[in-house]
C-alpha cells in the first residue's frame, strides 16, 4: 500500500493528459482539484507511514525514495497546489487559454514533485530540467504582452544557466563518487567526512551545486528574474514564490552530507545569502512598484534560507521555506480581493489591523512613543540572547539557527512598522503584538524546530554545525545585520515619525548617490545594456 505514494509525481501528468481531452470548461477544474486531492491524501498517508514505522520507502529500482524530506514537502506541496487550483477556478475563468493554463500547472507540479521525491542524480537533473522550460510558459502566458515576454526570458535564460551548470556538477559527481544514488553517495560522503578531504574536485562539486541552487533561488546576483514576473498570473506568482524559488533550499538539503566535506562552500553560502538578505530588503524599501517590492521581500527571505544552510541549520531552511511559502502564497493570493474591495471603497478594508492601527488620532504622534516600540522589539531578543549564552555552553552551534531567525523577525516587525502607523493610544498594543509575536516564534522554532531537526537528520546535524564553522561567521551576521536593523528603523523613524522643516541646506550627495543605487536596482541593466551596447 504504502508504495503508491511513489505515484504521486504521475499524478499531474495523468491530470495534464486527461485535460487534453475535456472540452467542457467546468471539468477542467473539477478533474484537477479532485485528482489532486488524491495527492494530498497520499502525500500524507507517506508522511504517516515514514514517521510511524521509521523507514523510508523506496521505488522504481531506486529512483524514488519517500524519505523524512520528502515526508515534510510533499504534504506541503500538496496542500499549496491545491489551494491554487482552488483560486484559479475562478481568476483564470476569463483568461484565454484557460485549459492551457491548468495543464501547465499540473506539469510544473510533476516536475516539483518528481525532484523532491528522486533518489537518483539523472531524475533529479529531468525534474531540474523540466521546471525550467514549465516556468518559462507560465510567466509568458500572456503571450501578448511583450513585457511579459521579454521577462519570462530573462527568467529562461538564467534558469537554463542553472540547469547547464546542475548538470555539469551531476557529471562531476559521478566522476568523481562513482554512482548517481543519493542513498549510496550519502553513505560515501559520511565516511569521508570522519577525515579532512584535500580533493579540488569534491569543492568543485560543492560549489556548482550552490551556483545551481543560486540561480534558481534568485539569490544575487541571479536574482533579477523574480521581481520582474508580475505580469504573471497571480496564481503563477504564489507558486513562484511559494514554491519553485524554494527548490535551491531543496537542492542544498539534498546535497547537505556533500556539503559537511566542503566547509567553504558554508562559508560561501552565508556570506552571499548575507549580501542578498541586506540587498534585497533595502531594494524593497525603495523601489516604486508594489509587485517588485514583493519580489525583492522574496529574494531577502531567499537570502536568509541560504544564510541559514551556510550556518548549518538545514531544517531551520525547510522550516523557513514553507512558513515564508505560506506566507507570500497567501499574500498574493488575497490581492485580488484587497483591489476589489479598493475599487468599490476608497478606503481602506475594514480589518482587525485596520481597526487597531490605523483608526487613530495622528496628532498624538511621537518620537517617544517610537523608541519606547523599539525598545520592547528589541529587549526580548537580546535578553534571550543572553540567557542562552549563559545557561547552554554549545550555544553556537545550534542556537545560532534561532538568532538568525530572531533578525528575520526583527525585519518584519520594521515591515509591519512602516505599513502601519502607530500612536499614543495605541502603542501598548502595538508593543503587545510584537512581544507575542517573538514569543511565538522562539517557542514554535524550539519546540517544532528542533523535532524537524531530529526528524531529518538525527544526530547527524551535528556535523553540519561543526563542517559550517559557527564561531566567527555568526559574530559578523550579528554586527551586520544589528547594523541592518539599526539602519532600517532609522529609515521608518524618519518616514514616519519626523516632519524635516523646510531649509536651504544642500542635499547630501552621498546619501543621495546611495539611494540612487537602490531605485536603479543596482544599475543592474544599464551594466548588462553596456555590455551588450545598448541590445539585449
Amino acid at each position: 500500500m504504502e508504495k503508491l505514494t511513489l505515484l504521486i509525481p504521475g499524478i499531474p501528468i495523468l491530470i495534464a493528459f486527461l485535460l487534453f481531452f475535456i472540452n467542457k470548461k467546468e471539468l477542467i477544474p473539477k478533474i484537477s482539484i479532485v485528482l489532486s486531492s488524491m495527492i494530498a491524501i497520499l502525500g500524507l498517508y507517506g508522511t504517516y507511514y515514514v514517521m510511524s514505522n521509521d523507514t523510508q520507502i523506496i521505488g522504481f529500482n531506486g529512483l524514488l525514495v519517500y524519505n523524512e524530506l520528502s515526508a515534510i514537502l510533499v504534504p506541503y506541496v500538496a496542500i499549496l497546489g491545491l489551494v491554487i487550483r482552488k483560486y484559479a477556478t475562478k481568476y483564470m475563468w476569463d483568461e484565454a487559454g484557460y485549459k492551457r493554463f491548468f495543464i501547465l500547472l499540473n506539469f510544473i507540479f510533476a516536475s516539483i514533485y518528481l525532484l523532491v521525491m528522486s533518489n537518483n542524480l539523472i531524475v533529479l537533473a529531468l525534474a531540474w530540467q523540466l521546471m525550467s522550460v514549465g516556468l518559462y510558459l507560465l510567466v509568458s502566458f500572456n503571450v501578448g504582452s511583450k513585457t511579459a515576454v521579454k521577462n519570462a526570458r530573462w527568467t529562461m535564460y538564467i534558469h537554463k544557466g542553472a540547469d547547464f551548470v546542475f548538470l555539469l556538477a551531476v557529471i562531476l559527481t559521478y566522476q568523481t563518487f562513482g554512482s548517481f544514488d543519493l542513498l549510496v553517495l550519502k553513505e560515501k560522503w559520511l565516511v569521508m567526512s570522519q577525515s579532512p578531504v584535500t580533493d579540488p574536485m569534491v569543492l568543485t562539486v560543492g560549489l556548482l551545486y550552490l551556483l545551481a541552487a543560486m540561480m534558481k533561488s534568485a539569490i544575487v546576483p541571479f536574482h533579477i528574474w523574480l521581481p520582474y514576473t508580475s505580469e504573471a498570473p497571480t496564481p503563477v506568482s504564489g507558486l513562484m514564490h511559494a514554491g519553485v524559488v524554494n527548490v535551491g533550499g531543496i537542492l542544498l538539503n539534498k546535497m547537505a552530507y556533500l556539503l559537511i566535506l566542503t566547509p567553504m562552500v558554508l562559508n560561501i553560502a552565508f556570506v552571499v545569502g548575507l549580501f542578498t538578505a541586506i540587498f534585497a530588503s533595502m531594494l524593497m524599501l525603495v523601489v516604486s512598484d508594489i509587485k517588485r517590492s514583493l519580489g525583492y521581500s522574496t529574494v531577502g527571505q531567499m537570502g536568509y534560507m541560504i544564510m541559514e544552510i551556510g550556518l548549518g541549520a538545514f531544517s531551520l531552511a525547510i522550516y523557513h521555506l514553507i512558513v515564508h511559502g505560506i506566507f507570500k502564497a497567501s499574500l498574493f493570493l488575497e490581492s485580488g480581493s484587497i483591489i476589489k474591495y479598493a475599487r468599490k471603497d476608497p478606503n481602506i478594508p475594514e480589518r482587525l489591523s485596520h481597526k487597531t492601527f490605523l483608526e487613530e488620532n495622528t496628532k498624538f504622534k511621537s518620537s517617544k512613543t517610537f523608541k519606547l516600540i523599539a525598545l520592547f522589539t528589541i529587549v526580548p531578543v537580546v535578553a534571550f540572547v543572553g540567557i542562552k549564552i549563559l545557561l547552554t555552553p554549545e550555544f553556537f552551534e545550534f542556537n545560532a539557527a534561532i538568532v538568525i531567525l530572531a533578525f528575520a523577525w526583527l525585519t518584519g516587525t520594521q515591515l509591519f512598522l512602516s505599513f502601519f502607523k502607530v500612536s499614543k493610544f495605541d502603542s501598548i498594543k502595538a508593543i503587545f503584538g510584537i512581544v507575542t509575536s517573538f514569543v511565538l516564534v522562539l517557542f514554535t522554532y524550539e519546540f517544532i524546530g528542533l523535532s524537524l531537526e531530529h526528524f531529518l537528520y538525527g544526530h547527524d546535524s551535528l556535523l553540519f554545525y561543526k563542517a559550517a564553522t559557527l564561531n566567527v561567521t555568526l559574530v559578523s551576521a550579528l554586527v551586520v545585520l544589528s547594523l541592518v536593523m539599526i539602519v532600517g528603523w532609522l529609515f521608518i523613524y524618519k518616514q514616519h515619525f519626523i516632519t524635516l522643516p523646510a531649509t536651504k541646506e544642500k542635499a547630501n550627495k552621498s546619501k543621495w548617490s546611495f539611494y540612487k543605487l537602490l531605485v536603479k536596482e543596482g544599475y543592474y541593466f544599464e551594466i548588462f545594456n553596456s555590455s551588450k551596447k545598448g541590445k539585449l
